[in-house]
């Protein structure tokens, strides 16, 4: 089967372009000793029809007292693929009807589970005595589990208990079967969070293009081990063994499955995991407090704080950098001059002592100056590994080390205190900005994704440089998604703020995944252009405000 490249827009979802033939079954017709040959489901009519007549037959059903009182069995409990497998059923006399039937199901699938069509069945054969049996060659049933309905009049009402049996593959097959392995680290998640399953999969059937595919349940899952319809998202599991991890904020909260698939098709690896979205709890958004730098600074696009309280700003285009006070009075500057002078300064970074990074952007380099703006070293300009392209984000870690976004290069470079480097990583990486630490020691990136190596995220990555996880990728800014975020700050609470420059306010999510909030989307308070963001002690959270020029502060709610 051929797959159309993921939509670039829309990098979760799997494409088909054809869906899977029909599937045609002959089946053996116990009581009435004649063959059908079937394709899909059973007939047109019964697909047309009893689709949008379904619920009101089912309710009618009820009313008239149809009931699972009737019986049910299957002569084994397992069969080989293509043997037959024989079920016995019965029903009182009061619900004998010429259009009972006996229908076969992939288990989980699309059965009706409620009484109610959900999707075509496998195959299906009529039922129309008191008692009788019904039988199915399962020549073309993919080895799995399966489960048969005793179903009322032409419909969908039960008329006894469903039964579920097995079918192995034949001795000396070479198909795929689902011997392999899938769980889920969790059975609910909230939206936004991550899920991550671990799979695993004879070394016979490893295959670069398995993958594993999220779909709603009931939806468009392969039930029936072809083609239904489009995944929500996936990935590739390429090894016989190991872990696959995807971003929750794009599926509304509600039921999925996940299938572990086989070489880019639809044959089962493992039997499916269900698991469910939930809501996340509604968090208030911090609200306005206070502006400040208006009439001062020119494009400010970096800011963080001090032990004390102060405010560091880059100011951009007057290529310097501003000290204010808590409360927005300046208290001073640093303005170097000659080959220390900056270029469309950006980014800005403390560390314990009080030392201040500047990412000095136009010049491909950052330099660490006193608090009184004496220059103490200048990095990444050496050639080699540590060259810098364009860096937009510094941190400092509590040790002292010195990790920056070198933009241009689409990585993420760690210095040491003495400026020296010392490694580098990029997975998922294109066009990285800003860049925080959070209280555990973990790395979060705001990934512009400006290249095409990287979604527009907030990338987490171990204080080892593995990468751990995203925020932000809704697949609308309704539903948390981001548009070339240039900033992140973590506050102690665990909550993380996003700036979004595109959209005009900061996005705020629990680091755990879910999607919080936004706020400076109305006034008082209304964002411009939100460059950059820092968070103090209390958890205020300080926006430079690229587009009006000024530092705005919002505070969280009580």
């Amino acid at each position: 089967m051929t797959f159309l490249p993921p939509d670039s827009a829309r990098p979760g979802h799997r494409l088909a372009v054809v869906a899977a033939p029909a599937l045609t079954l002959i089946l053996v017709v116990g009581s009435a000793g004649a063959a059908m040959a079937l394709t899909g489901d059973h007939g047109t009519t019964k697909l047309a029809a009893a689709t949008a007549t379904t619920s009101t037959k089912t309710a009618a059903n009820v009313a008239a007292g149809i009931t699972t009182t009737g019986t049910l069995s299957a002569s084994s409990a397992s069969v080989v693929q293509g043997a037959t497998i024989t079920f016995n059923y019965s029903t009182p006399a009061a619900t004998v009807n010429s259009e009972n039937w006996v229908g076969l199901y992939s288990n989980p699938g699309k059965g009706p589970v409620n009484q109610t069509y959900v999707g075509a069945s496998t195959a299906y054969d009529w039922a129309p005595s008191q008692s009788g049996t019904a039988s199915f060659s399962t020549a073309a049933l993919t080895p799995g589990n399966y489960i048969a309905y005793f179903l009322y009049d032409n419909g969908y009402t039960w008329l006894a208990q469903p039964v579920t049996f097995t079918v192995t593959a034949a001795s000396g097959s070479t198909s795929p079967t689902t011997t392999g392995t899938l769980s889920a680290s969790v059975s609910s998640v909230v939206q936004g969070a991550t899920i991550t399953f671990n799979y695993s999969t004879p070394a016979a059937t490893v295959n670069s293009e398995n993958w594993v595919g999220l779909y709603s349940n009931p939806g468009d899952g392969p039930v029936n081990q072809t083609y239904v319809g489009a995944s929500t998202i996936w990935n590739w599991t390429a090894s016989e063994s190991g872990t696959t991890s995807f971003n929750t904020a794009s599926l509304s909260p509600g039921n999925y499955i996940a299938y572990y698939l086989y070489d880019n098709g639809y044959t089962w690896l493992a039997q499916p995991v269900t698991f469910t979205v939930t809501a996340p709890v509604p968090v208030p958004p911090p609200v306005y407090t206070t502006e400040f730098g208006s009439g001062t600074l020119k494009a400010p696009s970096g800011i963080a704080l001090d032990s004390k309280g102060d405010v560091w700003v880059s100011d951009t285009d007057q290529n310097r950098v501003v000290e204010f006070t808590s409360t927005g009075t300046i208290i001073g500057s640093i303005k170097p001059s000659g080959a220390d002078a900056l270029d469309g300064p950006t980014a800005i970074a403390l560390d314990a002592a009080g030392n201040v990074y500047v990412a000095d952007t136009g010049d491909n380099r950052v330099i660490e100056f006193t608090s009184r703006g004496a220059v103490i070293q200048v990095f990444g300009t050496a050639s080699g590994s540590g060259e810098l392209n364009a860096p937009t984000g510094v941190a400092v870690t509590s040790s002292g080390t010195v990790l920056v976004s070198d933009t241009g290069n689409n990585r993420v470079v760690e210095f040491t205190a003495q400026g020296v480097y010392s490694s580098s990583f990029d997975a998922d990486m294109g066009g990285p900005a800003g860049i925080a630490i959070d209280s555990s020691g973990d790395i979060w990136v705001a990934n512009s994704g400006l290249a095409d190596a990287g979604p527009d995220e907030a990338l987490e990555y171990s204080a080892s440089g593995t990468y751990l996880g995203s925020l932000g990728g809704g697949e609308s800014s309704a539903l948390g998604g981001l548009s070339d975020p240039s900033d992140v700050a973590v506050d102690a609470s665990g909550h993380a703020f996003v700036a979004d420059p595109d959209y005009g306010w900061v996005e705020e999510f629990d680091t755990d995944g879910p999607y919080l909030n936004e706020f400076g989307d109305a006034q008082p308070g209304l964002l411009a252009y939100p460059q950059a963001l820092a968070v103090d002690a209390k958890g205020d959270v300080f926006v430079a405000d690229t587009g009006d020029n000024q530092i705005v502060e919002f505070s969280p709610q009580s």
